[in-house]
């Protein structure tokens, strides 16, 4: 992505930070802003950014890997202030995303929220007394899938990785390209964003470049996400992040047996944690999927087939 528009992106969530707080961030050279993949705001304890997977303190006199005496350190107070802009003054309406652990911004970014969880009837009702933010950069890398894609022949493929290595990059790309007529002609996408992270729906229109031809379902479970595309929009290729359990694995299947294409990702540090993750391991089971992709920090990752764990890895760097 061109480094002027991810300046924009990370100045623009700027605005959700009290004035004390954005100022030094605003005044970060432009080669830092466009590095930054998270901004965390923890009460107490000093302001940190991401870059390049590794933590960095926000001080005075720049930014540094330990914290100094200059670090700016962030308040209970401004962590409400921030908690309040994030939710637009209207905390109720944004419940349904706390009780998940986040609240989706514009432009694809999103904020985890930390604090103390509220039960009843041993379902979560709220999040209060909120102790940290982590506030993450959505970031779009046009191409960034092109050596994933280079294997496509109609098969599924599984984006998988531990945090922060790209995995949802990986596959907005993968949909973007598809649904533009980069790999043959252009395919019909079903996007299942339950979360709000993959297109950055704001009013109907996708913020980020989901290509000509993706059709994209928000606020939706991802199993009945599935299902819904399945039996409206009779989509070439479904795609979904982060596989969490069996219930998904069967809407998979289900488009497998439809003869639907499915993308999607997954959380695992490596091929030897397939089995430690049982809806995973199920996964690749059912035949729905061809190629695994193993992700790694800086944007590297390996591309192999499903059934043939033990094949020669290809490792590339983008």
């Amino acid at each position: 992505m061109d480094k002027k528009i991810l300046v924009e992106r990370f100045e623009n969530l700027l605005d959700y930070l009290p004035e004390r707080i954005k100022m030094p961030l605003f005044a970060l050279n432009p080669e830092l802003k466009a590095s930054v993949q998270e901004i965390r705001l923890r009460a107490g304890r000093p302001l940190t950014l991401t870059m390049s997977g590794s933590q960095f303190f926000v001080c005075k006199g720049g930014t540094y890997m330990l914290p100094r005496a200059d670090s700016y350190f962030v308040t209970p107070a401004d962590l409400n202030d921030c908690f309040l802009k994030l939710c637009r003054h209207s905390v109720y309406s944004h419940n349904g995303e706390l009780c998940e652990g986040y609240i989706s911004l514009a432009n694809g970014h999103r904020a985890g929220v930390c604090g103390k969880v509220v039960l009843r009837d041993e379902k979560i009702e709220t999040i209060r007394d909120i102790s940290s933010i982590n506030l993450r950069i959505a970031k779009e890398i046009p191409h960034c899938a092109d050596e994933i894609l280079r294997y496509y022949n109609g098969g599924g493929i599984l984006i998988c990785g531990g945090p922060g290595t790209g995995k949802t990059t990986l596959l907005r790309d993968a949909c973007r390209q598809l649904a533009s007529g980069r790999v043959g002609n252009c395919k019909k996408v079903a996007v299942v964003d339950s979360r709000g992270e993959i297109a950055a729906v704001c009013g109907g229109v996708p913020y980020t470049d989901m290509g000509s031809t993706a059709d994209i379902i928000t606020g939706v479970p991802k199993a009945k996400g599935i299902e819904m595309a399945l039996r409206t929009l009779f989509p070439d290729v479904i795609a979904f992040d982060e596989l969490g359990d069996m219930s998904e694995v069967a809407a998979v299947t289900q488009s497998f047996n439809s003869g639907v294409t499915v993308i999607t990702t997954a959380h695992i540090g490596s091929l030897n944690d397939i089995a430690k993750r049982p809806p995973v391991s199920a996964l690749l089971k059912t035949g729905a999927i061809e190629w695994v992709v193993v992700c790694r920090k800086g944007f590297n990752y390996t591309v192999k087939r499903a059934i043939e764990f033990d094949e020669s890895e290809r490792t590339v760097s983008v």
